[in-house]
């Protein structure tokens, strides 16, 4: 049975993250766990000790957006040399995640990048804005757009193996469009299947740490949907608890999966028919919903961020 993370440890509450100065809405673990990323209306990228907790850096470099928050998206390279921030401001910065010195600027997006992810084998990133997916190859900073029927995109995610790259396409500007995910091949950057029907578009979509499955929240959040990687068939379907909605999907190393439900986050061991653990998020905003999650990567703490609150890290 995979660990569930439902044990509090601390939160990061510095005034930094809160208040005028700044919320905190996007966030990633590094590669040995030791440190977390933070990114929102501020205008840096914060890098924040989990054990301690203590900042130990800000990263600055993106061009400031209060209103619509400065970074976008955050993902740290799977061998923790690099760390990936997508801006507002229409860039990809690349930073050494052993000094904080920037080391690249991506750029030639049509708006925000909203979706960062590395390929877990090669030096490739994919980045997407809201019109398109890029993929570039790290060695020569070159981009390549990624050809998809539909404009547009909810998630980003590699397989474990990299062999595929999910896209929840999103149908921006066609009503009543309810576009599939694309399942497109990194090396061509062709899409080779498409999976879903009319509950899509995806919110949100997630691997299994051992790819055996896909997890896909369907455009109402009613459900998250399991399906098998090798006959692209759904196996089970997790209900939301009733009156919650599901948004952002996550798997832990250990195949916890962690789902972003209102001002809640939902626990599930897919393995079995269990219901999910569900933990109430701190805030002072009543209203305000979970913006993001992350598992660090050996399984053993869950980082959560409501909108307008502090930083929260479970065990």
């Amino acid at each position: 049975m995979p660990h569930l993370p439902t044990e509090f440890v601390h939160r990061f509450e510095d005034k930094s993250l809160l208040g005028s100065s700044g919320t905190a809405s996007v966030l990633a673990f590094s590669a040995n766990g030791r440190l977390l990323a933070l990114g929102g209306t501020r205008p840096t990228v914060d890098l924040w000790d989990v054990y301690e907790p203590r900042q130990v850096a800000a990263l600055s470099g993106h061009a400031q957006s209060k209103l619509k928050g400065t970074i976008l998206s955050l993902a740290f390279s799977p061998d923790g040399r690099l760390l990936a921030s997508g801006g507002h401001d229409k860039t990809v910065r690349l930073w050494s995640a052993a000094n904080g010195e920037c080391v690249s600027v991506l750029s030639g997006f049509g708006g925000g990048v909203k979706h960062v992810a590395f390929h877990p084998a090669a030096r490739v990133l994919a980045a997407a804005d809201d019109d398109a997916v890029r993929l570039f190859d790290l060695d020569s900073g070159v981009g390549a757009p990624v050809p998809l029927t539909e404009s547009g995109n909810n998630a980003l995610a590699f397989s474990p193996e990299g062999s595929l790259l999910a896209v929840a396409q999103a149908g921006t500007g066609k009503r009543g469009s309810h576009p599939p995910v694309a399942l497109v091949d990194p090396a061509s950057g062709q899409t080779v299947r498409t999976i879903g029907g009319d509950e899509f578009p995806a919110k949100s979509l997630a691997f299994s740490p051992d790819g055996s499955l896909l997890a896909v929240v369907s455009r109402t959040g009613s459900d998250v949907r399991l399906w098998d990687t090798s006959s692209w068939q759904i196996t089970r379907i997790l209900k939301a608890p009733s009156l919650y909605f599901a948004d952002q999907v996550a798997f832990s190393a250990q195949g916890a999966l962690g789902a972003a439900l209102g001002e809640r986050v939902a626990l599930w061991d897919p393995g079995t028919e269990e219901k999910p653990v569900l933990l109430k998020m701190p805030s002072p905003l009543r209203t305000a919903r979970v913006e993001t999650l992350a598992f660090s990567p050996d399984g053993r703490l869950l980082a959560t961020c409501r909108r307008g609150s502090a930083v929260q890290i479970y065990r």
